[in-house]
């Protein structure tokens, strides 16, 4: 049974996803009238919850996203301008590790923007997560694309990046950005001066 009120529910997910577990606690009760401090084990779990909630209506993984037949084509809406998606991984340590060499995940992070400037982000842990394709692709439907929306897609051209982006649209550039090209050209420049 909820104990929770949805409203509050909603104000605990939002704000615990941009700040401190604790910041967000005392932010809480200092905008709303309780009569106590929302712990940080009870906000925790009821992220948990409502992150569960959210995993279960995401739909199953797949290779390929978007195959439409020549009847879909002709029934989808004019294209719009297209969308830009950024793609980039990182690697993060983990705090429970009993070393520095130990736990070490990969993050993978994700932005796309419309031609009006609306932006949305994923992110997820690569290799953890059993749904990473279907994250991006809803992330790209409830930006509106459609089968025939084209996509521009900008990443590192690293492996695990690239994999993720192939076979979403079929209407999909993907280019490298100038920034990771730079900085590789510049560590190989350097080891070059080190020879």
């Amino acid at each position: 049974m909820e104990r929770t009120a949805p409203e509050l529910l909603y104000l605990e997910t939002k704000w615990a996803a941009l700040i401190p577990y604790r910041a967000t606690s005392e932010l809480l009760t200092d905008v709303l009238p309780l009569d106590h401090a929302v712990c940080t084990a009870v906000l925790r779990g009821n992220i948990h919850k409502v992150a569960q909630r959210m995993e279960g209506k995401l739909g199953e993984e797949h290779y390929l996203f978007i195959t439409p037949n020549e009847t879909e084509v002709q029934s989808l809406p004019d294209p719009g301008p297209p969308l830009t998606v950024g793609l980039d991984g990182g690697y993060m340590h983990s705090c429970e590790q009993p070393n520095r060499q130990e736990g070490w995940f990969e993050v993978i992070v994700g932005k796309s923007i419309t031609a009006d400037g609306d932006a949305k982000c994923v992110a997820f842990v690569h290799k953890r997560d059993s749904k990473p394709k279907r994250r991006i692709f809803e992330l790209l439907k409830s930006q509106g694309a459609h089968a025939n929306q084209p996509v521009t897609f900008l990443s590192d051209g690293g492996e695990t990046v690239r994999n993720l982006q192939l076979y979403l649209n079929p209407l999909a550039e993907h280019l490298l950005d100038w920034f990771h090209v730079a900085m590789k050209l510049t560590v190989m420049g350097q080891m070059n001066k080190g020879m």
